[in-house]
């Protein structure tokens, strides 16, 4: 076999500099590796999502209202594709905490009604859910509860629709609806300054004068009926 003189040349250049053409090769490996892992940790994190929202019946769709009467539940069952939808209430509260000097709020949001059958189930940590029937016991978000020491029976006031209320932590959770929680005009999460409480509606209906009312609707449509996804 007969080697041209280019071919030549460039065997003598790589025995010349084997040493470079070595660290170039493993440069090389390395991106492959990098890409090959990076593919792999995004594929696990977006089933492993997907499966945390499927798990705890994450709603497709929202909608805010100020006032509206639950008789329009119904309604919006009776929606092609909608598998599933659920009426709460949500109400802002300042927070009263003995080593805070600067404010503090809490969204306080209604349990769901149907358990095991609602949407946006919550991922209790500790602790557990309220009595349906006590207006005074709360579960409260994991990150509002680490930055404040919080645990299952601690005490929490809250000033709401103008009245100081004394309530107890019964439980922390984890929500997929509040997963990144941000309060009213910040950049980033405070979990000190910001915390999500969740009440039974009782509780919230008779402090909030929203009997038979309902200020935040959630719907969990049929992805694969309805032909597109859905309004996260």
């Amino acid at each position: 076999m007969v080697i041209s003189p280019l071919h030549r040349k460039v065997l003598r250049d790589l025995r010349r500099l084997w040493a470079h053409v070595l660290a170039i090769a493993l440069v090389l490996a390395a991106g492959v590796a990098t890409l090959i892992l990076g593919n792999g940790a995004h594929s696990s994190l977006h089933e492993t999502r997907a499966r945390y929202y499927d798990d705890y019946r994450f709603a497709d769709v929202f909608a805010d209202v100020t006032r509206a009467p639950r008789a329009l539940l119904g309604d919006i069952r009776e929606i092609d594709n909608v598998l599933a939808a659920e009426a709460r209430i949500v109400q802002l509260a300042l927070l009263d905490m003995p080593a805070m000097a600067e404010p503090g709020t809490m969204f306080l949001v209604s349990l769901p009604e149907d358990g095991d059958r609602g949407l946006n189930l919550l991922h209790l940590r500790q602790g557990q859910l309220p009595d349906p029937q006590s207006a005074r016991e709360v579960v409260v978000s994991e990150g509002f509860a680490a930055a404040h020491r919080l645990r299952p029976g601690a005490p929490l006031t809250v000033l709401m629709n103008g009245q100081q209320r004394e309530l107890r932590v019964t439980g922390i959770a984890l929500s997929p609806e509040f997963i990144y929680a941000l309060g009213l005009g910040e950049m980033m999460p405070d979990p000190r300054r910001f915390g999500i409480a969740w009440l039974p509606r009782p509780a919230l209906e008779s402090a909030l004068d929203l009997e038979g009312a309902f200020s935040k609707g959630r719907v969990l449509e049929c992805r694969a009926q309805a032909g597109a996804g859905g309004i996260g």
